[in-house]
């Protein structure tokens, strides 16, 4: 058999195409301590929590099966950073103690993704991408590097019997495009991402791994029923090609197809429903423009390619995805949640974006956590149905997303003190529910601010800094000793306290 003929037409194209470099993103903002609530459209406000911090660059993460309690409802996380560590978040702590570092056992440059194997509460199986590096094959000296599969046996705490199972025919001299991330399909075999390595010629040739996805056996070696088993010129390994940046991959929960994200340069970030054999497009079908400003192409599509599910125009700097089925935020099932690093390239601008579909298509989308200016790596579903992000620095942190709770709706009839979150501060020295004392009364102040996320936010600020006063000569007293969260849900549970 031959190599499709729209390789060969497309080849013709690719030899007119210049080869660029893609342009370092500066970080944003330092996060600050939280907590924070956030008004969302079709949610009620949620709370946002830092949970630890403190992690180079955390890159993905797994929730471990069979360690979830009342005590650690989200039960144990595995965490990697880009530098090669795997951490472990237990009982509401980043324990010290890291789980492995792959830089001991590997030529490693820098991590990518962790997965648990479908059978991992019995078989322990953890897998990894990562850059390997080696010497040039010419003898001279410089950059070569491709992207194996290696896995090892995980008891929670650490990793032992490390081997590679697959290693990519992907290397190259490139610095750049190198992002990997895996995927288990429902029927147990393995998606591996190749990205683009910068090289706008192999993602449309067969018998290169680089711009392509590869699905494997657990082990490493070749499902019989690949789409390109016989193909003459062809890696069999291939599952789809035309691909750029592999980001991440997520099951549909409803058909089952497997949704991949990948980044464009500037523009042209897209979901794909990947479909075995056929072509992504990349570099010749793309709604993003070069890092000069010009077309790679005059039309975002040509014959013989696949659409985008979802595209951005200007990038967002895409990096993680996860459809929401839970029953924490009722009005977000079936919702896709995408991390966004920066957008159109201005710093402090990473979010979390919430794409809303009916049976048509994309119908809505809106932007989260721009308030915190991060930029977001990663976000998952929890065991206890919330969501998990991890942002991107070098004091990258674990965050949580949860309904704010019904704190946020306390009936004006509530004697403020007595409830267990005041009665074991000082509140009651100050102030009462009804009737002014040293201070205004809770009543008073929830009538004074309206009772939005912001006021919340700036409430629970001045609970803790303390603050001139507005309504007597008595200044209001600082509480630095306050947890933020528990300054939080104070300032919430007050300006929820005004009769409607």
């Amino acid at each position: 058999m031959k190599i499709p003929a729209l390789s060969c037409c497309l080849l013709c194209l690719l030899f007119t195409l210049p080869v660029t470099l893609s342009i370092a993103q500066p970080a944003g903002p330092p996060l600050g301590s939280g907590p924070w609530i956030l008004d969302t459209f079709e949610e009620a406000a949620i709370k946002v929590s830092v949970l630890a911090r403190g992690m180079d660059h955390p890159f993905g993460l797994v929730f471990v099966p069979g360690t979830t309690s009342a005590s650690n409802p989200s039960g144990d996380v595995l965490i990697n950073e880009r530098t090669g560590r795997i951490r472990l978040y237990r009982n509401g702590q980043l324990q010290d103690t890291e789980v492995a570092n792959l830089n001991d056992s590997f030529s490693l440059e820098q991590l990518f993704d962790i997965k648990l194997h479908p059978q991992f509460a019995t078989n322990g199986l953890l897998y990894f991408t990562y850059i390997k590096t080696a010497p040039r094959p010419d003898g001279t000296e410089g950059y070569w590097l491709t992207t194996p599969l290696p896995r090892g046996y995980c008891n929670g705490e650490q990793v032992n019997n490390l081997e590679e199972v697959f290693e990519a025919q992907a290397w190259s001299g490139n610095f750049g495009g190198a992002s990997s991330r895996m995927h288990f399909m429902q029927d147990g075999t393995l998606l591996f991402g190749i990205s683009h390595r910068l090289d706008e010629q192999a993602p449309q040739t067969l018998d290169s791994h680089i711009g392509k996805i590869l699905r494997l056996n657990d082990d490493g070696t070749v499902p019989r029923d690949n789409p390109f088993i016989g193909v003459e010129g062809a890696l069999p390994e291939i599952y789809t090609w035309g691909i750029r940046s592999v980001m991440d991959f997520t099951t549909h929960p409803v058909t089952g197809e497997v949704w991949e994200l990948e980044n464009g340069p500037q523009g042209g970030d897209e979901v794909n429903i990947l479909r075995p054999g056929r072509n992504y497009g990349w570099p010749l079908a793309t709604y993003g423009r070069d890092y000069d400003g010009t077309f790679f192409n005059p039309l975002p599509w040509v014959e013989g390619t696949e659409r985008p599910e979802v595209a951005w125009l200007p990038s967002i700097t895409v990096a993680g995805m996860s459809f929401y089925t839970g029953s924490k935020f009722p009005n977000w099932q079936g919702n896709l949640f995408v991390t966004s690093m920066i957008k159109g390239r201005v710093p402090g601008t990473g979010h979390l974006e919430r794409v809303v579909f009916n049976e048509n298509g994309e119908i809505r989308r809106e932007e989260l956590l721009n308030n915190l200016h991060q930029r977001i790596r990663y976000v998952q579903q929890g065991p206890d149905d919330l969501l998990y992000l991890l942002t991107d620095s070098d004091d990258g942190a674990l965050l949580r997303l949860e309904p704010a709770g019904s704190t946020a709706v306390i009936s004006g009839a509530d004697p403020l003190n007595s409830m267990p979150l005041f009665a074991s501060s000082d509140c009651a020295v100050c102030h009462r529910s009804q009737g002014t004392s040293v201070g205004p009364s809770f009543s008073d102040i929830a009538a004074h601010y309206a009772n939005t996320p912001e006021n919340v936010n700036l409430l629970a600020n001045k609970i803790v800094q303390g603050g001139s006063g507005v309504w007597g000569e008595v200044e209001m007293a600082p509480h630095p000793d306050l947890p933020p969260d528990v300054a939080l849900e104070m300032a919430v549970r007050i300006l929820g306290s005004a009769s409607p």
